[in-house]
């Protein structure tokens, strides 16, 4: 405990290659405890898996009033109702199956064959250039960028740059002054897109936009914020993911050299990985509307919950020895794409692009290796999603011909 008695300041860490010890410890030991938050105020923090799943599929903690500017809250911005509850402004608009067919497993906006092409021409710049090369700016985030505006059928000519669009994602202190200038210039740019979509827009965004103007119920405004919405969150994914995976696989050389080996282990370690890494740079918050007693804890109405489902992933009591990077692990329940109602309906698009990212890394190089100590790593401080700020890297690079690992097959 502090010093002045109080429970600890959370969030404890914005590594993603690494779960907080006091996250771990909690976990196992207190999966519902006391925490400060970055506004000041206190809120239970749920780490336990199942203690997570049961907020997260528990109508009486809510995503909605987090927007509430009575309640307490874990920064001192507080979000806009389209964030908080952006399924329920796509029910309303008739969007909600569209968006969910868009990123579903079927989709075909994005396909296995153009994550590959577009990922190899972007590796094969990166690595054409000098060593030691920065990893995150030389590859990570321009793919991010480029996957995104693929899936949604957007024209980048004029977007913001990367670090605007990722400062979309910033929490604590500086939020109040970085998140509305970087939301804004993205939602003047994403206004100015509309006309273009509505005439014959062939991504996700283009289907969108002729349902919600069928509807009626969007103005032009409600539309921006909600495609700003879903470019922030389609670029945040691959970013967060590889940034956090990249580290991790380096770290561990051994799962670098079977999954070179043998490709088919690839959506076995996504899935591993997934639930390894360390996503979020602050938590899931919800409202209790009433009392409520959580594993014997009681929750007050209008008490601010925080969930980690980065904790829950490594909970001992589901997963066994969770801090090991295990690709043979059993699938086992993890909680990446969160659950319940707001249960992220992007998981197979988010899955595939890993899979097929990691088949081109790992089969345009040889030897892929950090340049720097693991822990010499800095990560973007106070931010809704962990990021590197870089990882330098040195790489032994296959020849042009060898894009791909043998058996990279689909379309």
């Amino acid at each position: 405990m502090p010093d002045d008695g109080r429970p600890p300041r959370y969030p404890f860490s914005f590594r993603g290659d690494q779960l907080a010890p006091e996250l771990a410890e909690s976990v196992a030991h207190r999966p519902i405890r006391r925490v400060r938050t970055n506004t000041g105020t206190d809120a239970w923090l749920v780490t336990g898996h199942e203690q997570v799943r049961s907020v997260l599929r528990d109508r009486r903690f809510s995503l909605t009033l987090t927007s509430d500017p009575w309640m307490p809250r874990q920064d001192p911005l507080i979000p806009p109702l389209t964030v908080t509850d952006i399924r329920t402004h796509c029910e309303d608009a008739g969007l909600l199956q569209e968006l969910f067919r868009g990123v579903g497993p079927h989709q075909q906006y994005l396909t296995p064959a153009r994550v590959r092409e577009i990922a190899t021409g972007l590796l094969g710049t990166f690595l054409a250039g000098e060593q030691p090369g920065d990893l995150v700016d030389g590859f990570i985030l321009p793919l991010s960028r480029a996957l995104s505006m693929e899936l949604l059928g957007l024209d980048p000519e004029g977007c913001p740059d990367n670090a605007t669009i990722f400062m979309t994602f910033r929490t604590g202190p500086e939020s109040q002054d970085a998140v509305p200038e970087s939301w804004l210039l993205a939602h003047a740019w994403m206004k100015g897109r509309l006309a273009g979509l509505r005439a014959g827009g062939d991504g996700l965004l283009g289907r969108l936009i002729a349902l919600s103007d069928a509807s009626g119920v969007l103005n032009d405004e409600e539309v921006a914020d909600l495609f700003v919405f879903l470019l922030i969150s389609q670029f945040g994914n691959p970013a967060t993911f590889l940034g956090a995976a990249s580290v991790g696989l380096m770290r561990h050389p051994e799962v670098m050299g079977r999954l070179r080996a043998d490709p088919g282990l690839l959506p076995q370690a996504v899935d591993e990985l997934l639930r390894w890494t360390v996503f979020l740079g602050d938590a899931l918050p919800r409202i209790a509307r009433e009392d409520v007693l959580l594993d014997g804890v009681l929750v007050q109405e209008g008490d601010l919950v925080l969930v980690s489902t980065d904790a829950a992933n490594q909970d001992p009591r589901v997963f066994p020895d969770p801090h090991r990077l295990d690709i043979d692990r059993p699938p086992g329940p993890h909680l990446r794409f969160s659950d319940g109602r707001h249960r992220c309906p992007g998981g197979p698009v988010a899955r595939m692009q890993a899979a097929e990212t990691l088949r081109v890394l790992l089969g345009r190089t040889d030897d892929l290796r950090l340049a720097v100590p693991a822990d010499a790593i800095a990560w973007h401080r106070y931010y809704a999603v962990t990021l590197p700020v870089s990882v330098p890297v040195h790489w032994t690079a296959r020849g042009a011909a060898a894009g791909h690992l043998p058996g990279a097959g689909g379309t």
